[in-house]
């Protein structure tokens, strides 16, 4: 896969929710995980490495290929109410996010805006054009 990233600007990076970055697939220096008994510490920005990825809609459905859990009904509810707009905002709280893998995305946030990303698309109430922010990390 051949994404075009961009670091996170230093403003937005430092605003950064502690939750999105224990997104991060690589432990510390010793293989850890961090926020686990054995690494209870935050990893720090340049181990978390954020970078963003301007991703058309329209290529959600097969750059994506995993994600950490399920749709959870209650959650895609609220989600399958929002706006296009709102939908593919990019959110420093909560942004959609991922690992780069060799096959495409490993998603670590967003999964139901992803879903519904792609659920929209196909139904053709959102264009497959649109440009949606995602936060690579390590």
């Amino acid at each position: 896969m051949n994404l075009i990233k961009t670091p996170l600007a230093a403003n937005e990076a430092i605003v950064l929710a502690e939750s999105v970055l224990y997104r991060i697939a690589k432990g510390d220096e010793k293989g850890r995980a961090f926020g686990t008994p054995r690494n209870p510490r935050l990893p720090m920005l340049a181990e978390f490495n954020p970078r963003v990825a301007e991703i058309q809609a329209g290529h959600f459905e097969k750059m994506i290929v995993a994600r950490r859990h399920g749709s959870l009904p209650e959650l895609a509810a609220q989600i399958e109410q929002m706006s296009n707009d709102d939908l593919v905002l990019f959110r420093l709280d909560d942004p959609i996010s991922a690992v780069e893998t060799q096959n495409g995305l490993s998603l670590t946030g967003g999964h139901h805006r992803t879903s519904e990303i792609v659920r929209r698309v196909q139904a053709e109430r959102l264009d497959r054009s649109v440009i949606v922010r995602v936060l690579i990390h390590d």
